[in-house]
Formats: C-alpha cells, sequence, structure tokens
C-alpha cells in the first residue's frame, strides 16, 4: 500500500504581539526574575549608592496605579517623567549592555521609571509587566539634553 505525502508548510506562523500600551488600564506588576547583577547599571542592593528606602516606596506606590496614571506622573517640576525610552538616545553604556544580554529585540520596550531626582529604575515592560533590570542612580542609562 502506497503512503500518502502530505505537503507541509515550513514558513513560520507571524505572531501578533500585543503591544504595552493596550494594558493601560491595568496595574504594574513588578517582575524581579531578570535583574542585570553585573555592569555599570547593575540592580545589586549591595552597592553604596542603592536607596533602598526610596526604590522599595515608590515602587509600592507605582504598584497602585495604572500604567495610565504612572505615564502621567511627574517629577521634579514636570522636568521628569516615566517613559519608554528611545535606543537610539541611550547612553553607549547601556547600549553596550543591551548588546551583551543580547537584548536587542526588545529596545522598543526599555521603560524607564523616574524615582527621585535623577534616580531611576530601567527595565522591559510587557502589558501590564515591568520586568526591573537595572539601576541607574545618576540619570546616565538615558542622558538628557538640557533645555
Amino acid at each position: 500500500m502506497a503512503k500518502k505525502k502530505t505537503k507541509v508548510s515550513l514558513k513560520a506562523k507571524k505572531e501578533t504581539v500585543q503591544t504595552s500600551q493596550s494594558s493601560s488600564n491595568s496595574k504594574v506588576i513588578w517582575v524581579f526574575d531578570q535583574i542585570d547583577r553585573a555592569g555599570k547599571f547593575a540592580f545589586d542592593t549591595s552597592r553604596k549608592e542603592f536607596n533602598h528606602k526610596v526604590v522599595l516606596d515608590k515602587m509600592i506606590s507605582y504598584s497602585g496605579m495604572t500604567w495610565s496614571e504612572v505615564l502621567s506622573q511627574t517629577h521634579d517640576d514636570g522636568k521628569s517623567k516615566n517613559h519608554l525610552l528611545d535606543y537610539e538616545k541611550l547612553s553607549r553604556e547601556a547600549k553596550e549592555r543591551i548588546d551583551t544580554l543580547k537584548l536587542n529585540d526588545d529596545n522598543d520596550r526599555i521603560f524607564s521609571f523616574a524615582l527621585l531626582n535623577k534616580l531611576r529604575i530601567i527595565g522591559l515592560r510587557d502589558k501590564e509587566k515591568f520586568f526591573v533590570k537595572w539601576y541607574d542612580p545618576w540619570h546616565e542609562f538615558y542622558p538628557s539634553t538640557k533645555k
């Protein structure tokens, strides 16, 4: 008895990726399993300049907000805000770390929480989740240009 040949498509099925903006009415969910513990922007709680109280207080505060509310927050008389980062404007060190960690496919999800003056928590936003990656006490990951 002859076997019947079946044609199999080798084309990869393209998934539609939902943008992180679609969860704007969801509350922030902090995820810590992908923290970067090496390099200039290591999220390392043993760092001398790691401000535990501010970080924890702000994270608790933001966890009670929706993403829409987070995006509308400003600090330092409106000079600082929480926002997605433009990869092209990242510091050389930040780009090198992203390359080292092979995160180039995530360039459109890099998000910055402004905690205090120059203090930032940087990570990846995926819908309502925020994957904490880096600690930036001096605003050097994504340096601002003075106006």
